[in-house]
């Protein structure tokens, strides 16, 4: 905790302590220095997978994301950057979960669902590692919510239909939401590290990987969302 507390002070000191770089074409840089050019305002949207950590991964099966994002470059001349991401997370609930649902509300669950959606403000530092290449650190906070939907196995009377349009009586199985709960909006710390490819132009390729904490009332939560995007 205390890693992730300190992450964006960390991130902030070592960006003052870098000095300037090529990071850009533009006046003053050789052309041939990067093919990244500097632009103040750059927009993002990105997906992929979100691997359940600790206490998460004894109640989640590991999900998957999306989202998208700006980024704020104050100067061409300062590695650094201050970047907003909107996110949404999915994951479906594993039996230890389903178990103490059924315990408390006395009936059967078969399975459940968890949506999580928020926003975090990270501090970026970049740092140049090939013409087309650099790599990033982000480190910040957020505010995210979280969604769980129990829901109950159930078998109801209806139609059935052929592949020639023919229906008639029969039962199907369908899903019954036993409940559906909400929670407020809770502080999350974040701390990771990604790679970004130029493309040309304004466009470029990236992936990052960062160690996510969510501090609900009741417990913890933790989870490594690992998303690839491309930036404009």
């Amino acid at each position: 905790m205390k890693t992730l507390v300190g992450a964006p002070v960390a991130v902030l000191l070592l960006a003052l302590a870098v000095p300037a770089m090529a990071q850009y074409e533009g006046p003053g840089w050789p052309s041939e220095a990067t093919s990244f050019q500097y632009h103040p305002f750059r927009f993002h949207f990105d997906g992929g997978g979100t691997i359940t950590q600790r206490t998460s991964a004894t109640e989640l099966d590991n999900g998957w994301n999306v989202g998208a994002g700006l980024t704020w470059y104050p100067s061409s001349q300062l590695p650094l950057g201050l970047r907003l991401d909107g996110s949404y997370n999915h994951f479906s609930a594993r039996t230890p979960l389903l178990s103490q649902a059924a315990a408390f509300y006395q009936t059967p669950v078969d399975n459940g669902t968890v949506r999580m959606w928020g926003g975090d403000v990270d501090l970026e530092i970049d740092f140049r590692l090939g013409a087309r290449v650099r790599g990033y650190l982000v480190a910040g906070g957020g505010w995210y919510k979280q969604q769980i939907t129990y829901r109950q196995q159930q078998v109801v009377g209806g139609y059935l239909c052929d592949w020639w349009g023919d229906c008639y009586p029969g039962y199907i199985g369908a899903d019954a939401i036993v409940a559906r709960n909400t929670s407020q909006w809770h502080f999350a710390r974040n701390a990771g590290f990604g790679l970004e490819f130029a493309l040309g132009g304004r466009a470029s390729f990236f992936v990052d990987a960062r160690y996510m904490r969510l501090d609900p009332n009741d417990r913890k939560s933790d989870f490594l969302p690992i998303r690839a995007g491309l930036r404009f």
